[in-house]
């Protein structure tokens, strides 16, 4: 005993097993280690710990005969454990480890996919479909995440994909009708069906009302289940029998009753044929007549030097639309989500927020906001039709998609942003600083530099703002990490002598834990002195806690004693199996088992040694 005192050796034994958290801080933030490095030293951990638990306190438990409480207690512990552990999750501690991340964040994937299951039945193709196909249609679909105000598809755009509304809402809105909304949709509603399985252009505006998650299942993936799914084929062919699609076909996409038939029939044979959707209105695109243009686009010259079959990939991404005199193409605060191109007619661009600046009027070959398309800024100008015009529009997921694929495209993209006109349209129209407008530009080229997308100018923030109280749950979980060890310190302190074992497996198990979360937390952007203070206090916690385990079972029959030590034991075994060893794993793979089996080994030494 290191005092007379056992408060005393309790808070010292206590920062002894806790002070390798604080040092693991530190190593992180002094040194980055590879993946399998930690995960070596974190199943060492874990191993240590598993065979410090069942030396001291199942083995002390199992021979004072101690069974009831051992099973009672480690149960409990366990229990308690997941329960607190998941409310501190809930409210963003599970960004402390990478584990506890990778189970927080496949516990949701799990529900997520169990209700997208369930979304599937509200589609009238799968009301009546068996499980199994919903579930291999569900692991199909992708998520899209669209800001308050963003068009997830206009009149004309191609219908690739059928949509389900996760979390916000959206409305359509008619062309028909001046743009009019005729309909509002809620969570689990699933929209763009009747153009997906016609494989027709959009005849509607679908737009998200507030922040909106949305699951697509792209029309490719969906037509491979077809020639295999006989269900599938035979709801398709029902569906397009029905009255409601056909008056669909005629008032929407303009078919007479001719056309529909024509199509009904072409299209069933093309289904048993070859397994895919006939198109019944084939999409606009007016390649022939891009090519002249392309390379003479001054006032955005990002397609002048790109190869033939690179400049092709961009026509054929293109939808040709008509639009009548005074069509408003876009106004300000509206989300830019494709660029234009006058192919005939004029289109006026007005300045709402300096009306003593003189309008711009764009004509044949002209871009149409191509500032706020290529920056990812809200238009801060109104786009309005002078006469009747033609026009080619490029969604700003397509040009993504060639962004990543053509380094030619690429470079005039840079060199684009090097322009003065960006930094100037930044400062003037999107009232940056002139730092700001800097930082932007250069993490946009050392963004695409990295193969990744051009940054939106409105995504300048720390990647845990979502959870804002994430610090502090956080440290909440980190806390509760560490009181049951704290309290079987106290508790064995009063009974007998601490093992060295026990606080050796506790000591060699807290380092990789602060190496590996402080690693997580200083990528996520926390501040050093913030995961420093963390650390240390947790350290300081434990010790006390420790020193008031002493006080609390003193004078308590052994048998509680056990009961407590078996708690913590299944409170600490339930760490294990759920966040060490899974993240251990995770990163690295085989070595896992013989480090494992290392760290076990090696307080069966220390525990020889202290005997």
């Amino acid at each position: 005993m290191i005092s007379n005192s056992p408060m005393v050796t309790a808070f010292l034994y206590g920062i002894i097993s806790a002070c390798s958290m604080p040092l693991g801080s530190i190593t992180a933030l002094l040194w980055t280690p590879v993946s399998r490095m930690i995960a070596f030293l974190t199943a060492f951990g874990g191993g240590a710990l598993l065979a410090a638990l069942v030396i001291d306190l199942v083995g002390n438990a199992t021979q004072k005969g101690h069974i009831l409480e051992l099973v009672i207690g480690s149960i409990i512990g366990s229990l308690f454990f997941t329960f607190v552990n998941q409310l501190v999750n809930n409210s963003g501690g599970f960004l402390r480890k990478p584990s506890t991340t990778l189970s927080h964040l496949t516990q949701k994937e799990s529900r997520r996919f169990q209700q997208r299951v369930t979304n599937l039945k509200r589609s009238n193709l799968l009301q009546k479909s068996p499980k199994s196909l919903r579930q291999k249609l569900a692991k199909l679909l992708l998520v899209a995440h669209y800001p308050k105000g963003t068009n997830i598809y206009r009149q004309g755009d191609p219908s690739e994909s059928l949509y389900i509304i996760r979390k916000g809402q959206v409305q359509l809105l008619d062309p028909q009708s001046d743009f009019q909304s005729f309909k509002k949709l809620q969570e689990n509603d699933i929209f763009g069906q009747f153009a997906f399985l016609t494989a027709s252009p959009h005849q509607s505006v679908a737009q998200a009302t507030e922040d909106t998650e949305i699951d697509i299942l792209p029309r490719p993936d969906f037509e491979q289940l077809l020639p295999t799914s006989p269900y599938l084929c035979q709801e398709t062919e029902l569906f397009w029998q029905t009255q409601e699609l056909s008056n669909y076909l005629q008032q929407r996409q303009k078919l007479d009753e001719t056309q529909v038939n024509h199509w009904l029939k072409a299209a069933t044979e093309k289904l048993h044929r070859e397994g895919v959707i006939l198109p019944a209105v084939k999409i606009e695109r007016h390649i022939q007549e891009f090519w002249p243009i392309a390379r003479q686009i001054t006032r955005f010259p990002i397609f002048r030097y790109l190869f033939h079959y690179e400049l092709l990939e961009i026509a054929q991404r293109l939808t040709h639309h008509h639009r009548k005199d005074g069509h408003v193409f876009f106004q300000p605060e509206e989300a830019s989500d494709r660029l234009f191109i006058i192919h005939q007619g004029e289109v006026e661009i007005v300045y709402p927020h300096h009306l003593q600046k003189p309008p711009i009027v764009l004509k044949a070959g002209d871009p149409i906001g191509e500032l706020s398309f290529v920056t990812g800024a809200k238009h801060s100008v109104s786009a309005i039709a002078l006469t009747d015009v033609q026009v080619w529009a490029l969604r700003k997921r397509d040009f993504e998609e060639m962004l990543q694929q053509s380094n030619n495209l690429e470079e005039s993209v840079k060199n684009f942003l090097a322009e003065p006109k960006i930094e100037n349209y930044l400062l003037k129209q999107q009232n940056f600083t002139s730092s700001q407008a800097g930082q932007w530009i250069e993490k946009a080229c050392q963004s695409m530099n990295a193969g990744h997308l051009i940054p939106s100018t409105s995504t300048m923030s720390n990647t845990v703002a979502q959870h804002k109280d994430a610090p502090m749950a956080i440290w909440l979980g980190l806390l509760m990490d560490g009181i049951p060890e704290a309290l079987t310190i106290g508790a064995h302190i009063i009974t007998a002598p601490l093992s060295p074992s026990l606080l050796a497996g506790l000591f060699i198990a807290n380092y990789p834990e602060a190496l590996s979360s402080s690693q997580g937390m200083k990528e996520q952007g926390f501040p050093v002195k913030k995961i420093l203070i963390m650390w240390g206090s947790i350290m300081l916690i434990t010790g006390i806690l420790a020193a008031v385990g002493t006080i609390l079972f003193a004078n308590v029959p052994e048998n509680w004693v056990s009961l407590v030590g078996a708690m913590a034991a299944g409170a600490m075994l339930t760490v294990i199996s759920e966040t060490m060893l899974p993240e251990a794993y995770a990163k690295g793979g085989s070595i896992v088992g013989m480090s494992t089996v290392l760290g076990f080994l090696s307080i069966i030494v220390i525990n020889s040694w202290g005997h």
